[in-house]
């Protein structure tokens, strides 16, 4: 399962990146430093509640979207490898063992 970070900070990406706004152009619209955006986006640090908002309203979306978890395609994709990940794996190592298990009888 993601955790709230993640989703919120995957979702901000996505969200700043629609919206065609760099880190710097959103630390204009909210008034805070580059640094305090890049923190966010690589989770050194956490918004207060206020400040959420605030980039909520930046990127002209809810609050509430930012912890949206399927919002964005890179939490989708988390879902699904964490969902179905170990049984693809698993899969793909039998399949790998079958394999050469024939190319070992044939030689």
């Amino acid at each position: 399962m993601n955790t709230i970070r993640e989703i919120f900070v995957n979702n901000l990406k996505y969200y700043r990146k629609q919206k065609g706004l760099s880190q710097e152009k959103l630390s204009y619209a909210v008034d805070k430093s580059i640094a305090y955006i890049n923190q966010i986006e690589n989770r050194d640090s956490w918004p207060q509640p206020e400040m959420v908002d605030k980039i909520a309203a930046a990127l002209g979306i809810s609050s509430s979207a930012l912890f949206e978890e399927n919002q964005c395609p890179e939490n989708v994709k988390l879902q699904y490898a964490q969902k179905f990940g170990k049984k693809l794996e698993e899969e793909l190592v039998s399949r790998i063992e079958i394999a050469v298990k024939d190319v070992c009888k044939s030689v």
